[in-house]
């Protein structure tokens, strides 16, 4: 009886080494290749040093749907935050590993979806443009509401309040 106590004990901690092994690996995974891409690029913009963005795969696991949950904003220009979304979206596109999807998030509460390709292409439109307001305003159209297909509010101003604050 004591050998096979001695024995579920033993499995059990084999088991708990494994989880936690996984889950340090899944975190590493989400924060070398996500997180400090995402966080240089911010950094490199002076606009956009106000904004900070929590970057992981949806649900740490998920490789064909990005996470982007907003942490902080404070900006004086609320078009800093789709700038800043832009930014982050440029970096990631440059670690060759394509999204499907974008969730924008406040709190872990989804706001806003928008297709991988579509942020991708405005991202990198945005990078060679000398008409930064003409590219958010397409951003604005491929925008979704999260949970409907709902498009999001017209102006950057009211698109921006919402993600920050989740009322229009």
């Amino acid at each position: 009886m004591d050998l096979r106590v001695q024995r579920q004990r033993k499995g059990r901690r084999r088991w708990i080494v494994i989880v936690v092994v996984l889950a340090a690996l899944v975190w590493g995974m989400n924060t070398v290749m996500i997180s400090r891409p995402v966080a240089a690029a911010l950094a490199a913009d002076e606009r956009a040093a106000g904004i900070g963005f929590t970057a992981h795969l949806r649900y740490f696991l998920d490789p064909s749907t990005l996470s982007l949950d907003l942490a902080r904003m404070q900006v004086a220009d609320t078009a800093d935050l789709f700038r800043g979304l832009l930014l982050a979206a440029g970096a990631l596109d440059r670690s060759a590993w394509p999204f499907r999807g974008f969730v924008l998030s406040r709190a872990g509460d989804p706001v806003y979806s928008i297709p991988g390709s579509d942020l991708y292409q405005l991202a990198h439109d945005y990078a060679l443009s000398r008409k930064p307001a003409a590219v958010l305003a397409v951003l604005l159209t491929k925008l979704r509401l999260a949970g409907s297909q709902g498009a999001a509010p017209a102006t950057v101003e009211a698109a921006a309040r919402l993600w920050a604050t989740g009322r229009q």
